[in-house]
């Protein structure tokens, strides 16, 4: 089927007005170079059809799903970047050696399972430290401040403190009226 039936021509587009046009997309041209290459767009119809084109596909890539890397990615693309910088000498004998294993699941569930405990008993050892020690201790703050407890719906009408404390003087109501 010619290209002129899909709508487009295979123009005289040579592959450096390719890579200009690429890094014009992108963004990598300074002001004089995007001037000079707007100025040609203006000018060569068929090199304005190309950047069409291209920004069409370059808006496609979008809907494309992305790949994912695998897991040993990160630690492949680490151990050649070191073996890179090492010196040759060393870099031959490292390569040589066996790799290093991943721990296996029974190291890493027997850690996991080692940190939960020292975290329980983390917890432990501060609620003993910081907790009351008997139950008679935990009650006293309530079982010394009981009479104000249980005098608590009367006391919510009151403004503040210090009508409280008036209220308190054994001549308002004489000494044995039991507030």
């Amino acid at each position: 089927m010619p290209h002129r039936e899909l709508g487009f021509s295979m123009a005289k587009i040579s592959e450096d007005d390719r890579e200009i046009l690429t890094a014009y997309l992108d963004g990598e041209l300074d002001d004089d170079q995007s001037q000079t290459l707007e100025a040609r767009l203006g000018r060569e119809p068929e090199l304005r059809t190309e950047l069409n084109a291209m920004r069409q596909a370059w808006g496609l890539l979008d809907y494309l799903p992305r790949p994912q890397p695998s897991p040993s990615f990160t630690e492949r693309t680490m151990s050649r970047l070191s073996l890179e910088k090492m010196p040759s000498s060393v870099s031959a004998s490292v390569s040589k050696a066996t790799p290093v294993r991943a721990p296996s699941r029974w190291g890493m569930r027997l850690t996991i399972a080692a940190t939960v405990l020292l975290a329980m008993l983390g917890g432990f050892a501060a609620g003993a430290w910081f907790l009351p020690r008997n139950a008679a201790e935990a009650e006293e703050p309530i079982v010394r401040h009981l009479h104000a407890l249980e005098r608590l719906h009367e006391y919510e009408w009151a403004d503040d403190v210090e009508f409280l404390r008036s209220l308190d003087q054994p001549d308002l109501f004489g000494a044995g009226s039991g507030l």
